[in-house]
């Protein structure tokens, strides 16, 4: 090899190390890029579906009407002038209220005033189960005992004399003004509402609960009368397998007999109708 030629590789390899080294020496001095790791991005903000708003408290109507109850007149005017007191101690408030609504006191006598809301709006909620606790009613069971005939053969039915147990329910709801229970109702939902929340209902509205339970009352099936009975042990069963299986709201209307519970049924209709038609 000649020397010119021997010269040029050296040079050469000469050059590709320098070349290796500045290279390496650049990547040191160099900072590294930082791999950043993105968080997630927050949840959005879970916001209760309302289905059937009710308007904001509106106070009940103090104008005295000369066609009304005195008592009437004076739960008016007391109602729209207060403050609404915390759920827990609204008792007084509401059996001011309900005096007014209800002036008959024989029909008053058939609610449970203590703990009114709790006990209205934990009722309400569990009328589509099977079963009702009794201590959380808010109103004292009918009097009297749940009363059967017999036929020749031995078959049980509901009598109908039974119906007359329920009859101050039905008066409760035929004779208490309708326009004026459903301006208490929007006044006073902020403690329908907030005992809703108590039960354990966070992200839900209790007007569309009761609209859902006001569906499923009205639904209640139509047999024809008598409705057979059986006791196979202390209490009585629908001889039906599809009666015993409805729920305690439902059952509730079937022990009312076919004519007081269409006629509530037909109350509870309106009632629905003017609930989601609440808002503004």
């Amino acid at each position: 090899m000649k020397n010119s030629t021997l010269l040029i590789c050296i040079l050469v390899v000469l050059a590709v190390l320098l070349g290796s080294l500045t290279l390496l020496k650049k990547q040191e001095t160099e900072p590294q890029p930082v791999e950043t790791v993105q968080s997630p991005p927050p949840e959005p903000v879970r916001l209760p579906i309302v289905h059937y708003p009710v308007p904001e408290t509106e106070a009940l109507p103090a104008q005295a009407d000369s066609a009304q109850p005195e008592e009437t007149q004076a739960a008016q005017h007391s109602a729209s002038e207060e403050k609404l007191p915390q759920v827990q101690q609204s008792d007084e408030t509401i059996s001011q209220a309900l005096k007014g609504l209800i002036p008959d006191a024989q029909l008053l006598k058939v609610l449970r005033l203590d703990n009114f809301v709790q006990r209205l709006v934990s009722t309400i909620d569990r009328l589509p189960e099977k079963r009702l606790p009794r201590q959380n009613l808010p109103a004292y069971p009918p009097e009297g005992k749940f009363t059967v005939d017999e036929d020749k053969q031995g078959q049980l039915f509901i009598s109908p004399a039974n119906a007359k147990r329920y009859e101050a329910y039905l008066k409760i709801l035929k004779y208490t003004p309708e326009d004026l229970v459903l301006k208490a109702y929007v006044h006073f939902y902020p403690l329908f509402q907030e005992a809703y929340r108590q039960l354990g209902y966070q992200n839900a509205y209790f007007n569309d609960r009761l609209v859902f339970v006001l569906d499923h009352l009205i639904q209640t099936p139509d047999p024809e009368e008598p409705i057979a009975v059986e006791q196979p042990v202390v209490l009585y069963t629908y001889k039906d397998q599809y009666l015993e299986n409805l729920s305690a709201g439902q059952k509730c209307l079937m022990r009312m007999g076919r004519a007081q519970r269409l006629e509530a049924v037909e109350i509870l209709r309106r009632y629905r109708l003017e609930l989601t038609n609440l808002a503004p």
